[in-house]
C-alpha cells in the first residue's frame, strides 16, 4: 500500500523555483478511494465525483460503497444488521439519512406555514421574529390568538429512508421536541399530542398527550421544553402525527398567544453502551 501510494504522488516545478507535490487520484488503489470519498457527502458524490471518470463512477455505483459509507457514519447501524434485507439500497439510506435529524419540516416558520396543517382560531397563527440570543439562535416563532390555533404533520417513515424491518424488529427510538412561551404581556396555553399510526394512517399504535400546559405572564420570556420518546413500540408503525395546539388566556384579539418554534421529530438507534 506504501508503494501504491508513493506511485500516486507527482511534483512540479513551481513558478518561485519551489517543488510542490501533488496526488493524482487516478492511480490510488481502490480501496483507498473509497476511504478518501465516503468523507464527502453523498449530494457531492453524485453531482460532481461520479463524472470524473469511469472508474470514479463504478467506485460511486456499487452499493459496496453506500454500504460502507452507511456504516461508518452511523456507527450504531452495525447492530442492526440483522434487520437490512439482502437487497438493501444503501445509496438511498445515505441520500435520505433518516437517523438523527430533524424529520419536521419548516420547524421555525421560516418558509411561512410551509408543511404544516392548519387549524385557525381567533386571528389565526401569525409568525413573529426576535433576537437570536432568546432561544440558541432560533429567531422566528409561530404565534397563536384567542382561540385555540392548531398545526399538525404527519411524516411518513418509509419515505424518509427507513424500512419496515428496522422499524418492526429493533424498533429504534422516535423523540418529539417543542419549545414553547408566552406573550410578555398575556399568559397562554399550550397542548401537544403524538399518535404513531399503522399503514392505514387510522390504527393508533401508541399515543403521547403532553397535558395541558399554563405559560404565566411573566416579565421576561422564558422558553420550556417539552420531550418524549416512544421505544418499544410494537410492529406496524408507519407514521408519526404530530399536533400542537396555543392559544392566550386573556382572550386579546390579535396575536397575543402562546408562541412555539423548534419542533423536532428524530429517529434514533439505540446506543449499545446503553441498557
Amino acid at each position: 500500500m506504501g508503494q501504491s501510494l508513493q506511485k500516486s504522488c507527482k511534483s512540479i516545478n513551481g513558478g518561485d523555483g519551489e517543488t510542490e507535490f501533488y496526488m493524482d487520484l487516478s492511480q490510488l488503489p481502490e480501496e483507498i478511494l473509497c476511504l478518501i470519498l465516503r468523507h464527502l457527502p453523498a449530494s457531492v458524490l453524485l453531482r460532481n465525483c461520479q463524472y470524473v471518470c469511469k472508474r470514479w463512477h463504478s467506485v460511486i455505483d456499487s452499493q459496496a460503497f453506500w454500504k460502507f459509507k452507511a456504516e461508518e457514519e452511523n456507527k450504531h447501524l452495525q447492530i442492526v444488521k440483522k434487520c437490512v434485507p439482502a437487497k438493501f439500497d444503501w445509496k438511498r439510506l445515505c441520500l435520505k439519512g433518516p437517523f438523527d435529524k430533524n424529520l419536521i419540516q419548516n420547524p421555525f416558520g421560516e418558509e411561512g406555514f410551509k408543511g404544516w396543517d392548519i387549524s385557525n382560531g381567533g386571528d389565526g397563527w401569525s409568525i413573529r421574529t426576535f433576537p437570536p440570543e432568546d432561544l440558541a439562535g432560533i429567531c422566528s416563532a409561530f404565534v397563536s390568538s384567542y382561540f385555540w390555533c392548531r398545526k399538525s404533520q404527519t411524516i411518513n417513515l418509509l419515505e424518509v429512508g427507513l424500512w419496515e424491518d428496522i422499524l418492526d424488529n429493533y424498533q429504534p427510538e422516535i423523540c418529539i421536541q417543542d419549545w414553547y412561551s408566552s406573550h410578555r404581556d398575556c399568559g397562554g396555553e399550550y397542548l401537544m399530542k403524538v399518535k404513531l399510526l399503522a399503514a392505514d394512517k387510522r390504527t393508533v399504535l401508541q399515543k403521547y398527550n403532553s397535558g395541558l400546559k399554563i405559560v404565566p405572564i411573566q416579565p421576561i420570556q422564558c422558553w420550556e421544553k417539552v420531550i418524549h420518546v416512544f421505544y418499544n413500540y410494537g410492529p406496524g408503525v408507519r407514521y408519526v402525527k404530530f399536533k400542537h395546539a396555543a392559544k392566550d388566556v386573556l382572550f386579546w384579539k390579535g396575536h397575543f398567544g402562546t408562541w412555539v418554534t423548534k419542533t423536532s421529530l428524530t429517529v434514533r438507534l439505540k446506543d449499545p453502551v446503553k441498557k
